[in-house]
């Protein structure tokens, strides 16, 4: 059994992916799980009872403003004062420590992280029955809901080679709706997730070339992710499957755009 990094431990942590099943079935994960979040809630609230002494308030301004202080600071760009030099860089270096420290859980994920968070929470939602899935094979008929739901028709796959169609989905992805169709292999399922972000604002920013056209790659939550651009969308194939087979299915799945 792979147990969950502790990159997947800090995402469960700050929310920017939803808890994994795999912490129903694994004790090991599941008890890590729960120190690492009583660790965060003691750091969330050792910090925020943190409040600046008076005196020490008082002493750090009496330092700043005295005229010797001001002088020397004037002449070499050093404070040398001993009494500045004990009260506040110990003071700093505790501030900027805690909130080193802190930072791991109560910062937010930045835009790329959470761009793939959520297209791996979309993957995951395919997969499961908590939401609205049209279960369809025909390529025409999902075209036709992509249509209607969409106002366009992404690119559909071209069966064959092991591949199964298994129907699509409407998502809202980063405040727009987006499409999402999920495609049976013989490694395993995939979303091809349908966007007008770029790859690299997406945090997919791997490039490499594969048929003469760029491909984008990156990963998230045990997902590995492909990404190329076609008539001003990006199609973001999804899984726990191989950089290599969900390049060389991205672009099976266009057969008559990408070479």
């Amino acid at each position: 059994m792979n147990h969950l990094s502790e990159n997947e431990f800090e995402d469960i942590i700050r929310q920017s992916i939803p808890e994994p099943e795999h912490l129903s079935e694994c004790d090991r994960c599941r008890k890590l799980l729960a120190e690492k979040k009583a660790v965060a809630n003691r750091m969330r609230s050792a910090f925020s009872s943190i409040k600046a002494n008076k005196k020490l308030v008082d002493n750090i301004t009496n330092q700043i403003s005295s005229k010797e202080i001001s002088s020397r600071f004037h002449q070499v760009g050093i404070l040398k004062k001993i009494a500045f030099k004990k009260i506040v860089w110990p003071a700093a270096a505790a501030v900027f420590l805690t909130a080193a420290i802190l930072g791991i859980y109560v910062v937010g994920p930045s835009p790329a992280m959470a761009a793939r968070a959520e297209l791996v929470k979309i993957h995951r939602h395919n997969l499961s029955d908590a939401h609205e899935f049209y279960n369809e094979s025909d390529p025409e008929k999902l075209a036709g809901y992509f249509k209607d739901k969409l106002g366009f028709a992404p690119s559909m796959p071209a069966l064959g080679k092991g591949m199964a169609l298994r129907g699509c989905c409407v998502r809202h992805f980063q405040g727009q709706i987006v499409g999402s169709y999920v495609v049976d292999t013989p490694q395993g399922v995939m979303s091809v997730v349908v966007v007008t972000d770029k790859p690299e604002s997406l945090g997919i920013s791997g490039k490499f070339k594969y048929g003469g056209r760029a491909f984008y790659k990156s990963s998230f939550a045990k997902c590995d992710m492909v990404s190329t651009r076609l008539d001003n969308y990006s199609y973001c194939a999804v899984g726990e499957i191989s950089y290599e087979y969900l390049t060389d299915l991205l672009a099976r799945l266009m057969p008559e755009k990408l070479p």
